[in-house]
């Protein structure tokens, strides 16, 4: 009887040891069912030479192609620039009041302009409107000047904020988006950047998602042709140059929830709005 009851209790720690090894592989696969990948939506072909759609609250990739090659992300480039200036009225170093006193070189900055004049006084307001709608590098470098000494300063502050928030494939040469050797993003980080943004100042949309803008004398006119045309588009911003072709990275609210999706070298600038809407449909299952 001894002897039994002996057995019994040598046997126990090996029986509990067979039980947390269950529980184990047990949980294991709850935990990889819960973090497996979403299924790549189906789409039909795409010009764009490189994409990416993602879930905006949680990054979750819906689709993508070629979606970390290097591409020349244009005016897009103007959405980092915006950030800064958004942290510095956080901040309290910037007010959305605050005016900059065009000069000539500003005026005629390089790239795609909204048309200051020299010598007008814009508010940080009407500056950011200028940027994101018309897509105003004038607009941009009024924002430089208020926010550092000089432009390769805050290009500096740029890439230092692209690396803390892990946009590890971006580098910026410039602060408005024109061509230039190096000056490159991705899909991918630029998704990030837009899920970045949204999230923690979602008062951008409300310039992005204006088809048009009055602030005082200043009429802004949104480049993003799908604002006001297609009213699941919120934003965010174009980008067009000859080293980047058409690019567009969009914020939607769709029937399955928030989405960003962001197309580089579209064949054209129709292309990047036509495909945008197709990817919009097949994520609602429409298409």
């Amino acid at each position: 009887m001894k002897k039994l009851h002996s057995a019994r209790a040598r046997g126990l720690p090996l029986l509990i040891c067979l039980l947390i090894a269950a529980a184990a592989v047990i949980l294991a696969a709850v935990l990889l069912w819960v973090r497996r990948p979403a299924a790549q939506l189906e789409l039909p072909y795409l010009t764009a030479r490189c994409a990416l759609v993602a879930e905006a609250d949680s990054g979750q990739v819906c689709y993508e192609k070629d979606a970390d090659r290097s591409q020349a992300p244009g005016s897009i480039t103007k959405l980092m620039a915006v950030l800064l200036v958004l942290e510095d009225i956080r901040s309290g170093v910037l007010d959305w009041g605050d005016t900059a006193t065009v000069t000539e070189a500003q005026a005629n900055a390089p790239g795609s302009r909204f048309g200051l004049a020299v010598g007008e006084q814009p508010t940080v307001r009407q500056l950011v409107a200028g940027a994101l709608l018309s897509s105003g590098c004038d607009c941009v470098q009024c924002l430089v000047q208020l926010c550092a000494d000089s432009e390769p300063a805050f290009v500096e502050r740029m890439n230092r904020r692209a690396a803390e928030l892990g946009l590890h494939a971006t580098r910026f040469v410039n602060a408005t988006g024109i061509d230039a050797e190096g000056h490159c993003s991705t899909a991918r980080d630029i998704a990030n950047l837009c899920r970045f943004l949204t999230a923690e100042y979602p008062e951008i949309l409300d310039f992005t998602a204006a088809a048009e803008l009055t602030d005082g004398d200043y009429s802004f006119h949104n480049t993003n042709l799908l604002i006001g045309s297609d009213p699941r588009v919120l934003g965010l911003k174009t980008g067009t140059t000859d080293a980047g072709g058409c690019n567009l990275a969009v914020y939607a609210r769709t029937a399955e929830g928030d989405v960003i999706v962001v197309l580089l070298d579209c064949a054209s600038d129709y292309r990047r709005f036509s495909e945008t809407e197709r990817i919009l449909d097949a994520l609602e299952g429409t298409g």
